[in-house]
């Protein structure tokens, strides 16, 4: 990527002499549109949802227009995990979306046109989203309401630079395969853009500064900047970052975490174990391992019941599937109705770090999840739906460690909530707790010390799931509060 564009993203992440004044301004805009796009959603019965129907073989509910997306039903079997089988409810979308963010340099430095987007899942309404965020059924207008707006820069991409452009996981937990196209498009210089009320031009440092609050950036959000380099391109070499930006490097108001990050992207030569070798233990872990997933209808999994109200687990636990009726005067439809996986639950995503050899390293885990295209792909340390069960049968490795942290560790905390679309009042707390040097954990066959830099060459292809990339999204360089 061009000398420039680096230099831009290091600038799009420091705070301005007007820092304060812009994050108010931001932060009065939110809520300028929160109040002026209400949204309404109400529990309605599963036989409530018009164009809706249960149907096929195996059984499920989808939609009847055969797009948007289907509540499936699966069976696995697996000899990875504390258990080996069992039946679920999953979601079936194999329409590639567009989650897209339109880039322009203003002043030497880039700034993401947002958007304020009102999700029937979401816990307070309009949370900060890509620029377009949209399924095939709906920019193709499958909805018969209005095409979303600006996607056809995303479609069109000759009318930009295409600086980012990968095909992502959804959470393989609760989806069947399901992909996004992660793209970034960057506006030609001349290219003028009408800026609609409900978008705004945004520097990285203010989006960073959101992510510390709770529920303000949606997850697609996440996603997509968690595939941007911290340094605007993939560095080679040690220390390449003085050499893409000399003045500013030196400049840059990184706390010491801050540069222990920078350093993790870029020094290669005291990586605990290396990328081919990482690569051979998740091929071992993938070669040895098995997932059976196996379709069955949505109302023959076991443990699992329809009432009139939710498709839900006998026991209380787990997820649910319920039905939902929207009115809003803030997309492309006004009034419509869907099902949404409701979680009561608060989960936790959580990644340790430790400096090893003088370099932050990351403990990723190999995650076997049933909407894996392959058995494992790779996330965070833990991640776990329901962060309050009791120690017991499942209980995962480190989980402990996140319980009560001492705050000298934590170096991110901030409760998130996850895609709106499709999941409702679903939040996570996000954690990053730094280990001090020299304190001892157990080895774990799932488990292997990552350098971000490391980390940053795998993620364009694919490997890293939603949990893992959320979490990297909220690394920030230049947060001179964290020690």
């Amino acid at each position: 990527m061009p000398h420039r564009s680096a230099d831009g993203y290091l600038r799009s992440a420091l705070k301005s002499d007007d820092h304060d004044q812009s994050m108010q301004t931001v932060a009065e805009w939110l809520e300028q549109q929160r109040a002026a796009t209400p949204c309404i959603v109400r529990r309605i019965p599963l036989a409530g949802m018009t164009h809706w129907e249960w149907t096929g073989e195996p059984r499920r509910l989808a939609h009847r227009s055969g797009k948007f997306f289907s509540v499936s039903g699966v069976h696995v079997t697996t000899d990875t995990g504390p258990v080996s089988t069992w039946d679920q409810p999953i979601l079936v979308q194999p329409e590639i979306g567009i989650l897209g963010i339109l880039t322009k340099t203003i002043d030497g430095v880039h700034h993401f046109l947002m958007q304020a987007k009102v999700e029937p899942g979401n816990i307070n309404g309009v949370q900060l989203s890509p620029t377009v965020q949209a399924t095939r059924s709906n920019y193709m207008q499958v909805h018969a309401g209005s095409a979303p707006a600006y996607v056809q820069y995303f479609r069109e991409p000759a009318r930009g630079r295409v600086l980012l452009n990968q095909l992502q996981s959804e959470q393989a937990s609760r989806y069947y395969r399901k992909q996004n196209r992660n793209v970034i498009v960057e506006l030609n210089d001349d290219e003028h853009v009408d800026v609609a009320p409900q978008f705004c031009w945004m520097k990285l440092v203010q989006i960073k500064e959101l992510l510390k609050r709770p529920n303000m950036v949606n997850m697609d959000t996440r996603t997509v900047l968690a595939c941007l380099p911290l340094l605007g391109r993939q560095p080679t070499g040690d220390r390449q970052y003085t050499d893409l930006a000399p003045p500013l490097a030196d400049a840059l108001p990184l706390s010491p975490f801050g540069r222990a990050l920078l350093d993790s992207t870029v020094v290669t030569d005291r990586a605990v174990h290396s990328l081919r070798d990482v690569m051979h233990w998740l091929t071992d872990l993938q070669a040895h391992h098995e997932m059976h997933v196996e379709p069955r209808a949505i109302d023959r999994l076991d443990g699992w019941v329809i009432d009139a109200d939710a498709i839900r687990h006998a026991s209380g636990k787990h997820f649910s599937v319920i039905a939902v009726d929207v009115e809003t005067g803030a997309r492309e439809v006004r009034r419509w109705q869907q099902p949404l996986q409701a979680h009561d639950a608060k989960g936790l995503n959580g990644f340790l770090v430790q400096r090893i050899n003088g370099v932050l390293h990351f403990l990723v885990r190999a995650c076997a999840y049933p909407g894996n295209r392959q058995v494992f792909d790779l996330g965070s340390t833990v991640s776990r739906s329901n962060a309050d069960d009791a120690f017991g049968r499942g209980y995962p490795p480190f989980l402990d460690l996140f319980r009560d942290p001492p705050h000298a560790w934590v170096r991110y905390s901030a409760v998130q909530s996850e895609e709106g679309g499709r999941f409702y009042h679903y939040q996570n707390r996000y954690v990053i707790l730094e280990l001090p040097e020299g304190h001892q954990i157990d080895d774990s066959p799932i488990h292997r010390w990552m350098t971000l830099g490391q980390i940053q060459e795998l993620l364009p292809h694919g490997y890293f799931n939603i949990e893992g990339r959320n979490l990297l999204a909220c690394l920030d360089l230049c947060d001179t509060t964290t020690t």
